[in-house]
């Protein structure tokens, strides 16, 4: 199997932090792609990804974008190196949430509430003008340090937290990686905001969320993207980014 990814491993042992405080109720905008580097279907829908998360950060538009790459592929060819079972079972309890009878790549939930094809460029325009409109109960400030191999995250909610839990993700901003097998043979991918750690935990108005640093992650490229979701109906509650390597 040969890699060549963007991604290079950071020093054994140093420490970054950075912080975010939002000033207003502002609405927000949370774009999960399930992908796969299996998939000939997905660059699409992952360059669309991109250029909407680009777009968004030139405008100064609250637009999360975050890239789950999942396993069901991996015996089809070629293994993607991003992959986890786990984001398999997020997207499926997409899937029981939204009434699907399966999942699919490339797959992309809004604020999970509403699902589409992920390279389906007009729905997702139509979706983040309706998402951009509509303030969010909860506001978040985060605090971001790393410490050797681990990413400290502080957190501080404010607004209705019942029923809500907080998802925490350390991703990548940008990697490349040149696929040798499978569907996407011979092609070099390229992905935005590509999960490679995550967890959820209960919303409390104060907590702090320990991650492990994943192998060749560089700080330089990665940044902590936090979102509240009703534990329930997954409906996205607020959401803040912090870079880290600043």
């Amino acid at each position: 199997m040969k890699l060549n990814l963007l991604i290079i491993s950071a020093a054994a042992a140093f420490t970054l932090s950075a912080t975010n405080v939002p000033t207003a109720n502002h609405p927000v905008a949370v774009i999960e792609l399930f992908t796969s580097q299996g998939c000939s279907s997905c660059p699409p829908a992952d360059r669309l990804l991109m250029e909407t998360a680009d777009k968004a950060a030139t405008a100064r538009q609250p637009v999360y974008a975050l890239s789950f790459h999942v396993d069901y592929w991996d015996r089809l060819g070629w293994r993607d190196p991003f992959s986890d079972a786990r984001f398999t079972a997020r997207q499926r309890q997409y899937a029981r949430q939204l009434g699907l009878e399966t999942v699919y790549t490339p797959q992309a939930v809004l604020n999970g509430k509403q699902e589409f094809v992920g390279s389906n460029r007009a729905r997702l325009t139509s979706l983040l003008a309706d998402a951009l409109n509509q303030p969010v109960p909860v506001m978040i400030q985060v605090k971001a340090t790393q410490k050797g191999q681990s990413v400290v995250v502080d957190t501080k909610l404010a607004g209705t937290l019942a029923g809500a839990v907080l998802n925490v993700a350390l991703v990548s901003n940008t990697v490349s990686t040149v696929v040798s097998r499978g569907e996407n043979a011979g092609k070099t991918l390229t992905h935005n905001n590509v999960v490679r750690a995550f967890t959820t935990v209960r919303a409390t108005e104060s907590g702090q969320v320990t991650l492990a640093v994943p192998a060749n992650f560089d700080p330089a490229n990665g940044a902590v993207i936090t979102y509240l979701q009703h534990e329930k109906t997954l409906a996205v509650l607020g959401a803040e980014r912090v870079a880290l390597g600043k």
